[in-house]
């Protein structure tokens, strides 16, 4: 199989190569652990920016395990052709640039699972869509916060003139403000308990995951095993458990051990 999409990727950019049309087909790929994006792009020695937008990836590092990608025998651009309310940064930029040529540039359309594709051949991201795409860094849980408390040594605030070691970033913000998800992942678990309230934790890959606590309530359709996108709405900040005032304690673990979160984002 690899070798027929390997055949029909180099005739395509022979044809292309000489001003000839060539239309793409398509082959099927169930992602497996431990994949990733730019992995899976240099093993089929396919540019990751041809199938990544039709597959509906618009971050490098998003989680991507178990997931069946379509994956193009040509390399080229897909962007979408309707604009849509809650579209990434990446795909407003995509029609920005590319659907004003739409009249004067070779293209293709494509309906794939009910979503309308224009597609350029031989086309790829250019310098600042690829910096959208590339860019790996957290994404904020929450807005409008003020950091009441970082991560390392800190007095109990609790009292008892005690010190303890944080293991996060608290960042005030009013009961009831939206919880994103920093970074794609799949949801490890939600639950409640005495010191942490309601919480959630989600599985990054690569032994990351991240931890919200002190919720008001999760989102419906937030539970074990659900596929989140970086930015995705999660939760509302809260002030259960154990609180001074409403906040949400946000925590970076690394193959299970608490990390500073601020090395990892602009916090």
């Amino acid at each position: 199989m690899l070798k027929q999409f390997d055949d029909e990727m180099e005739e395509n950019r022979r044809l292309l190569a000489s001003g000839k049309a060539a239309v793409p087909s398509f082959y099927a790929y169930t992602v497996r652990d431990g994949d990733t994006l730019l992995d899976l792009a240099s093993r089929l020695c396919a540019r990751y920016d041809s199938f990544s937008i039709v597959n509906g990836i618009f971050c490098a590092d998003e989680f991507i395990a178990g997931k069946t990608l379509l994956i193009p025998t040509m390399d080229g651009l897909f962007v979408p052709l309707e604009e849509k309310s809650g579209a990434s940064a990446l795909e407003i930029l995509l029609q920005k640039n590319r659907l004003p040529l739409l009249e004067e540039s070779p293209h293709l359309r494509y309906n794939i699972d009910g979503k309308n594709f224009a597609f350029f051949p031989g086309e790829k991201f250019s310098s600042t869509e690829r910096a959208f795409f590339l860019d790996t860094g957290l994404r904020l849980p929450v807005k409008g916060y003020r950091i009441s408390s970082r991560y390392g040594q800190r007095d109990n605030p609790f009292g008892g003139g005690k010190v303890q070691f944080h293991k996060g970033v608290d960042m005030a913000v009013p009961e009831g403000s939206s919880v994103f998800a920093c970074k794609g992942g799949r949801v490890l678990g939600c639950g409640e308990n005495r010191v942490y309230g309601k919480w959630i934790q989600i599985d990054h890959g690569g032994g990351m995951t991240s931890f919200y606590a002190h919720l008001s309530l999760v989102q419906d359709g937030i539970k074990r095993g659900k596929v989140v996108r970086a930015g995705d709405l999660i939760a509302k900040s809260g002030s259960t458990g154990q609180v001074t005032g409403p906040h949400l304690h946000f925590e970076i673990r690394l193959n299970g051990a608490a990390v500073n979160p601020e090395a990892y984002g602009n916090f």
